[in-house]
């Protein structure tokens, strides 16, 4: 059986032409083949009309910084009175993000031809995700898609500060980590063998402490064919299957056990649950549709299994804190503004206020973490590698009683 033309998969194209006031535009098309490719650029108002096949093209991915810039000045253009069809134009041409601008351009084409914007967006499940279909689809249907636009604008930009300060936290220590790693292996596996074979050869005891160093420098050496399971492990979280969807719920779960970086986590992921869910209640989206997309915005695996639990105990019939507080994903301060706010029907307000919570919250922990994981990562690793030369060299001193 032939496929059909929708399973069949897409082209990627290069294109250059003239739009209509004659300017030179060029950029990627993505299509069945040149033909559809052509009648698509048409549809934008480009003519003269020049294809290239590209046999490899980088993957379209979209960067949340991007996404949300793009939605601001999207905001802006449409508060302005700009008609949506010509902000979407106007949006292409001044976008640097080529990815950002060939799905764009995809969205465009299918509102020209009579699609409705959300249901344009949720053709691009890899980059507009269920948060921000379904606010632009609240927006359309009640006549503020402007507000509506500016509203999922400050609520990326919430979600794309929390996370840009988790890096920032965390990305100094994890640079230390991996240096500090890396000459540890260097020395265990080039310096210790030549330090062995020359204790070898003048006969001498060696020192307990530079036998476990040798030790541990043969065992790496002897293992180091069991690191290839773990990258096959790490590459196996990033597919899509059923097995690599376990792997990170593995995964998600034993970041969560960690000390103090599973605190942190947990405060990031309810704050932008809260701030996600918060955004859609105020929209007008009901609480048992609002679920979904906020689980969606989690990005973190066991956070969205539990909402997508919490989801079906609410259909069910139970309220929205008595199916968080059986979770055991979220803290009794959020659990309580919640089942105040079903009493007062102010839900989506104190969700808000939940979120704003949490973010001061996470701010304190960066600045404690940032203060307390330097220099402590100093100490350590330092003292580590200091402990292994002073072990290697511990049997210089007692050569003197070989000869």
């Amino acid at each position: 059986m032939s496929a059909t033309p929708s399973a069949r998969a897409k082209t990627a194209f290069r294109w250059s032409g003239r739009d209509l006031q004659g300017h030179a535009q060029s950029g990627q098309i993505q299509a069945l083949n040149a033909d559809l490719a052509r009648v698509q650029l048409r549809r934008q108002g480009l003519q003269k009309v020049q294809l290239q096949r590209l046999w490899w093209s980088p993957p379209d991915t979209v960067k949340a910084k991007d996404l949300a810039v793009m939605t601001r000045q999207w905001a802006a253009m449409l508060r302005a009175g700009v008609p949506v069809v010509q902000a979407l134009g106007m949006l292409c041409r001044s976008m640097s993000a080529k990815s950002l601008v060939l799905v764009m351009n995809s969205v465009r084409s299918d509102v020209e031809a009579g699609v409705a914007l959300h249901d344009a967006l949720a053709k691009h499940p890899k980059h507009f995700s269920g948060l921000y279909v379904h606010m632009v689809q609240a927006g359309e249907a009640a006549g503020i898609l402007d507000t509506m636009m500016e509203r999922l604008s400050l609520t990326l930009e919430k979600n794309e500060a929390m996370r840009s300060k988790i890096r920032s936290a965390l990305m100094y220590p994890i640079a230390v980590m991996a240096v500090a790693l890396g000459i540890l292996v260097l020395i265990l596996v080039l310096v210790v063998p030549v330090f062995q074979d020359v204790f070898q050869s003048f006969g001498a005891e060696l020192p307990l402490a530079t036998q476990l160093v040798v030790g541990m420098s043969n065992a790496l050496v002897r293992a180091w064919p069991a690191a290839l399971p773990l990258m096959l492990l790490l590459w196996a979280g990033q597919q899509s299957s059923p097995a690599a969807s376990r792997v990170r719920q593995w995964l998600a779960r034993w970041w969560l056990r960690w000390p103090v970086i599973g605190p942190l986590l947990t405060t990031a992921v309810v704050a932008r649950w809260a701030q996600t869910l918060s955004a859609l209640l105020a929209a007008g989206v009901p609480l048992t549709e609002a679920l979904g997309p906020t689980a969606q915005a989690c990005d973190h695996a066991v956070f969205a299994r539990s909402t997508l639990h919490i989801q079906r105990r609410v259909v069910q019939g139970q309220s929205l804190s008595e199916s968080m507080d059986q979770s055991g994903r979220f803290p009794a301060m959020i659990v309580q503004l919640c089942a105040t706010g079903e009493e007062t029907g102010a839900l989506d307000s104190l969700l808000s206020r939940a979120g704003s919570l949490m973010e001061s919250a996470l701010d304190d922990q960066v600045n404690g973490l940032s203060s307390l994981l330097e220099p402590l990562i100093i100490v350590v690793l330092g003292g580590f590698i200091g402990a292994i030369l002073v072990a290697m060299y511990l049997p210089i001193f007692s050569l003197g009683q070989v000869f």
